[in-house]
């Protein structure tokens, strides 16, 4: 009798496959690993498509930047007044805005305070002076021969941009050496 018993819960626990509990256990793991994949892909096409975008605007902001260093205005004041707004010839869905700046040097002697008596007495030295007048005349003709454009490219449907400038030399410049 006793060997029968044993047979029987062999034969029990010898059943082949799986349990409801297993099978619920490999669904919710390929569930969470599907959602990821998924998830994952999605991110990679959208990453892919501002890629492009972003690919398409810098093309078309470099084109506009060669174009103005090829053909360049006449560098004037009238050219900071405003900014020139187009759009761009191979797609209309894309407008550049082109704005002209002129280089600015800053006053250095108002960076630098002045406190003490003695720096007051040395800025009135005959070298003090030439370094002010060689200041001025540096500052006067960088100001005429360097300008800066900027083009911004701009998506009319996303509002996405793209910004680059550069810096233009101005051949009409008179540049003016001066005395010392």
């Amino acid at each position: 009798m006793a060997k029968g018993k044993i047979n029987i819960k062999i034969m029990l626990n010898s059943q082949s496959g799986f349990t409801l509990m297993e099978v619920m256990i490999a669904i919710a793991i390929f569930t969470v690993f599907a959602s990821v994949f998924v998830t994952g892909q999605g991110y990679n096409l959208l990453d892919s498509s501002k890629l492009k975008e972003e690919i398409l605007m810098k093309d078309f902001a470099e084109n506009k930047i060669n174009d103005i260093i090829v053909n360049p205005p006449d560098l004037t004041e009238a050219l900071t007044l405003s900014k020139e707004t187009k759009d761009v010839e191979a797609n209309k869905d894309y407008q550049t805005t082109v704005e002209y700046k002129k280089f600015f040097v800053p006053d250095m002697a108002k960076l630098k305070p002045s406190n003490t008596i003695e720096e007051k007495e040395q800025e009135n030295t005959p070298q003090a002076q030439m370094e002010k007048k060689i200041f001025k005349v540096f500052k006067e003709n960088m100001e005429k021969m360097i300008w800066q454009v900027e083009v911004t490219v701009k998506n009319k449907t996303t509002e996405s941009s793209f910004r680059l400038s550069t810096w233009l030399y101005n051949p009409a410049a008179e540049v003016q050496i001066g005395s010392f």
